[in-house]
């Protein structure tokens, strides 16, 4: 009888604290880490990853152009790659980009990892540029659709 009253009483200290029960408290996204310059982004073990530039801030078409040239040396050896095909020329729009015509493979084609890279790319420049959230640029891709880069959230 002495050890149930002492469990009893043991209990009642651990769950008397004072403190109510509340609500979930929203706080906003979770913490993502600061990235200098622009990101760009590249595949890493087959998902979207942002990796910072040095150079910075950068418009649309020059993230782009470094998004095409690919992973530096130091990149690849964190095994960061890319989805975008060798030949691939494109262009960044006003709000989106396009595929050179002498580019021999059609906007169907690109993959989604590939697409998605070019969408986000585009979309952290163009907020940074705005001063506006990521989420908030629709990037028009070149089947005249709009997307954001939340839209490939699935391939982070």
């Amino acid at each position: 009888m002495r050890a149930l009253a002492v469990c009893a009483a043991l209990l009642a200290l651990c769950t008397a604290c004072g403190v109510g029960p509340s609500d979930v408290i929203r706080a906003g996204e979770p913490a993502r880490g600061f990235l200098q310059g622009t990101p760009l982004y590249f595949v890493r073990h087959g998902r979207l990853v942002a990796v910072s530039r040095p150079e910075g801030p950068l418009a649309a078409s020059e993230a782009v152009e470094l998004l095409v040239a690919g992973p530096t040396t130091k990149e690849r050896e964190r095994s960061f790659d890319t989805r975008l095909p060798k030949d691939l020329a494109v262009q960044a729009t006003g709000d989106g980009f396009a595929l050179a015509r002498s580019t021999p493979l059609p906007a169907s084609r690109l993959t989604r990892l590939a697409t998605g890279q070019l969408v986000c790319t585009i979309a952290a420049a163009t907020a940074t540029e705005r001063g506006v959230d990521v989420d908030d640029v629709r990037v028009t891709v070149p089947d005249g659709n709009q997307s954001r880069c939340a839209d490939f959230m699935a391939l982070m």
